[in-house]
């Protein structure tokens, strides 16, 4: 058999127990089976059209204020929510 592909995926987010302690993930589109969110063999030969290598470096990105332009770092991302705002423009819009 092989290793399940949803092991070694970038999209596995932890979920929080009340406590805020992460005991579990979960794919952020979903499993690629209905049987994945019960299986716990670690095995099988499916695939999923949303797998990123979990090792695999993401381009980076420059990101700059929303409001005056102002550069403010380099990411590693492949998110695009929402707008981003430098510290100074964020607490004068407060």
């Amino acid at each position: 058999m092989n290793e399940c592909i949803c092991s070694s995926c970038r999209n596995l987010k932890g979920v929080a127990d009340d406590n805020g302690a992460v005991e579990e993930f979960e794919c952020i589109y979903g499993y690629p089976s209905e049987e994945c969110d019960t299986c716990e063999t670690g095995e099988c030969e499916l695939t999923c059209s949303h797998y990123l290598s979990d090792d695999e470096q993401l381009p980076r990105v420059i990101v700059k204020c929303s409001v005056c332009g102002k550069e403010l770092h380099q990411v590693c991302s492949n998110d695009e929510e929402g707008s981003v705002q430098c510290i100074d423009c964020f607490l004068k819009n407060s």
